[in-house]
């Protein structure tokens, strides 16, 4: 029972049907301007010799995917250490090395988050829903090197974040959008909306939170909060969140595309359209008092509601 309130541990069981678990790592580098994102785990569904993966992707390239047969793959019940091969990701160490690709991040001063509840509240106890999520790491500092055939990428104390799915499918319909403020690295935002089913039931529920000015603002906390969007085209979304106390709103303009795969019915089957460093924009209204925020960010819109 205690592995409930400990989400670095593995969810769920290497030998459990129509099942996955995956982890997003995510790199801001000021120095390149540019998100770097490692997203790795095992899909019980997969043919044995694709049954753990790592994706991954690098500025202006398109993404890479890895697999591992069964028999390499290894992740510590109690705590965040997954093997695939000789490779090694941990909570604070990522080791990856193929024939054209050597990785080697130390990460630091790790924000821990404590609780699965932290993004999806109650709803996490609902028994068999397709998808769960989960911060892990509201954020940590990032040193180390990347060599991939002819390019090198060096980081020094630069920012990261961690999450974690697990489930048997993504939801068919969601936003999700991560972003930082590369000059300020106290500010960043989290969102998702996503229509879940459960139990022959369909329903919209909304997570996250912002943090500004040394504080935290959790969105699930909004009493009688309405979530619409105000306009969605091929580059730019605005989606505003109203309730007694406050209004914000969050623009989101695109930039370039990739494609990573996603799980559904347990196999890493589907194709997700993924935006990485998006321009985003918040105006926060809140006691009669405006804020602006102007952040980079990842993001995902899947579906329409």
């Amino acid at each position: 029972m205690l592995r409930i309130f400990k989400p670095t541990s593995l969810r769920g069981n290497l030998e459990r049907n129509t099942y996955f678990e995956g982890w997003f790592q995510k790199v801001y580098a000021k120095e390149y301007q540019s998100s770097f994102v490692i997203i790795y785990g095992y899909a019980t569904q997969n043919t044995e010799d694709k049954f753990g993966f790592i994706q991954i992707l690098f500025p202006n390239k398109a993404t890479e995917i890895i697999y591992f047969n069964k028999n390499e793959f290894s992740c510590d019940p109690d705590r965040h250490i997954v093997r695939m091969g000789e490779n090694l990701l941990t909570t604070e160490l990522i080791q990856i090395n193929t024939k054209d690709l050597n990785i080697h991040l130390k990460l630091m001063n790790n924000q821990v988050v404590k609780t699965f509840r932290n993004s999806m509240g109650y709803s996490y106890f609902l028994p068999n829903l397709p998808c769960y999520h989960a911060v892990l790491n509201t954020g940590h500092r990032v040193t180390g090197e990347i060599k991939q055939k002819n390019d090198c990428f060096i980081f020094e104390d630069e920012l990261g974040y961690l999450e974690k799915n697990w489930g048997s499918s993504f939801p068919k319909t969601y936003y999700w959008l991560h972003a930082v403020d590369p000059n300020d690295p106290q500010v960043s935002l989290l969102f998702s909306i996503a229509e879940i089913e459960w139990i022959g039931k369909k329903f919209n529920r909304h997570v996250g939170h912002v943090h500004f000015d040394e504080k935290q603002l959790d969105f699930r906390s909004l009493k009688n909060v309405a979530v619409s969007f105000q306009r969605s085209s091929k580059d730019e979304h605005e989606i505003r969140l109203t309730s007694k106390t406050l209004q914000m709103e969050i623009t989101i303009r695109h930039r370039s595309k990739v494609q990573f795969k996603g799980p559904s019915k347990g196999r890493l089957s589907r194709d997700i359209i993924h935006f990485p460093d998006a321009i985003i924009q918040i105006r926060l209204s809140e006691n009669n008092k405006v804020r602006m925020l102007h952040l980079i960010g990842n993001f995902e819109n899947l579906g329409s509601f």
